[in-house]
């Protein structure tokens, strides 16, 4: 009998990527993830550039949620059927849940000069700014700066009062701010569970059943985990170890291969009662 297919959710933002010469171990995990049915979709507060960089660097190129729900990106074809309210774009359907940038953009400014408050986002910060600000690589700031749905900023001054005044006048023009790292992100979206929802009943309908599952880490799994069949136990990760982002995929196939075999055991003994 062919195992039940498991989809799962992981939060890829902390999760280094593979290493340059772990090709062939890289090749016999993925052939592990094909033998186990095991589907990852990478979910990640950062842009479509950046995660398109990660899914290459992995070599999995399945479906995605970029900017912490923003939109979920289905290579075209993918599931064999034509979806409608979507955007081409890449090579992708964008099947999108938040306002587009530029708008956002616009409304946050519009909200700081009505409260006569400074403040500065990406789009008015160069790739070198946005690199040292942000501590990451100056090709990982150009792709930070590719923002399709959010807009992290910071006041000009740490007043807390000016940052409640700005944060209720935003939620009342439907944006809302998150925190991630030392910015403040103005997106329209709460987060990605209208995409894992939608990804959900697409792949339960291509597979006929699938079990869903999360593989994240801190806040993210109160993001996540209500919103699908089960979570993975915790995968730790070895700071400054050459061989984490392989050992995280090898992880997260044996730990998809036990929720599954949980669950199914779960459900036989319910129905033996």
């Amino acid at each position: 009998m062919r195992k039940t297919p498991v989809i799962v959710f992981a939060d890829v933002d902390a999760v280094p990527v593979p290493a340059a010469d772990a090709r062939g171990p890289l090749a016999r995990a993925l052939e592990m993830l094909a033998h186990e049915r095991v589907v990852l979709v990478f979910c990640s507060e950062r842009t479509r550039a950046q995660v398109e960089s990660t899914r290459q660097a992995f070599g999995i190129f399945h479906p995605f949620v970029s900017e912490s729900g923003g939109a979920a990106f289905l290579p075209e074809r993918y599931f064999g059927v034509d979806l409608h309210n979507t955007r081409r774009v890449g090579g992708y359907l964008a099947v999108e849940f938040a306002t587009p940038y530029d708008s956002v953009v616009d409304t946050l400014r519009r909200a700081a000069d009505r409260l006569s408050l400074g403040v500065i986002g990406f789009s008015e910060m160069s790739v070198e700014q946005v690199a040292r600000e942000s501590g990451v690589s100056l090709l990982e700031a150009r792709l930070a700066k590719l923002r399709e749905y959010g807009e992290p900023f910071r006041l000009l001054g740490g007043n807390p009062l000016a940052e409640r005044r700005l944060f209720r006048a935003l939620d009342a023009a439907g944006i809302t701010c998150r925190r991630s790292a030392d910015f403040h992100v103005a997106t329209a979206v709460q987060g990605p569970q209208a995409a894992i929802a939608l990804l959900t009943t697409l792949y339960r309908t291509a597979f006929g059943a699938a079990l869903t599952a999360a593989a994240v880490e801190g806040a993210g799994a109160l993001e996540i985990a209500p919103h699908v069949d089960v979570p993975l136990d915790p995968i730790v990760l070895e700071p400054g170890d050459p061989r984490a982002g392989l050992a995280w995929l090898e992880r997260v196939v044996q730990e998809a291969d036990n929720a599954r075999t949980a669950h199914h055991a779960a459900r036989a003994a319910r129905m033996a009662r």
